[in-house]
This record gives structure tokens, sequence and C-alpha cells, in this order.
């Protein structure tokens, strides 16, 4: 089956790309909303409203290390795929020059 021309509905089919995009739950949608449309601050900057994001950014990572079992320091958020692909190399490759 094929999306309408409108791109309105998808009923019926199945997405078999989801290496490369995969649609949000509804819980991660809601909870990214606020960043998304009202808090999209740089969480990097040193203003104000970025310090508070950027504390956002230190909740999630402390969440997802106390799920994991792991200590935040050792949980890296990434842009995407690519990013966190050649991280892994690079850390496998230890250093070593062309590694």
């Amino acid at each position: 089956m094929t999306p309408s021309r409108d791109w309105g509905s998808y009923e019926g089919v199945i997405y078999w790309d989801n290496n490369a995009t995969t649609p949000l739950a509804p819980e991660v949608y809601e909870a990214m909303e606020p960043f998304l449309k009202e808090r999209f601050f740089n969480p990097s900057a040193g203003y104000g409203c970025a310090r508070h994001v950027r504390e956002a950014v230190e909740e999630a990572r402390a969440a997802v290390a106390a799920l994991l079992g792991a200590f935040p320091s050792e949980i890296v958020f990434t842009s995407g795929g690519t990013e966190a692909s050649n991280m892994a190399f690079r850390q496998m490759a230890g250093g070593q020059e062309g590694g």
C-alpha cells in the first residue's frame, strides 16, 4: 500500500526502513514537545534559558543511567546513528593511529 498523495494516511502501510528513521512513540513525542516548540535553546550556551535545557539533558542522562545501572558520565547522547557508530569505532580503535 502507498500513502495518499496528500500524506494524510499511512493506514495499512508496513514501514521497513527503521534504519533510516523511526516514528516517535506518543509518549516520546509528549516528553519532547516542549523542547521542539518552546525550549529549543542550545544546552551548551551560557544564558539562562539554555542552562535550564542543559539541566533537563542532565536529568535525562541520569534517568537513562539509572535504567541501565550505569553512571551518568557513561551515557552519551548523539545526534544519530552515524555519529554513534563513529564513536563506537573510535572507542574500539582505542586511539590507535589508522585504527
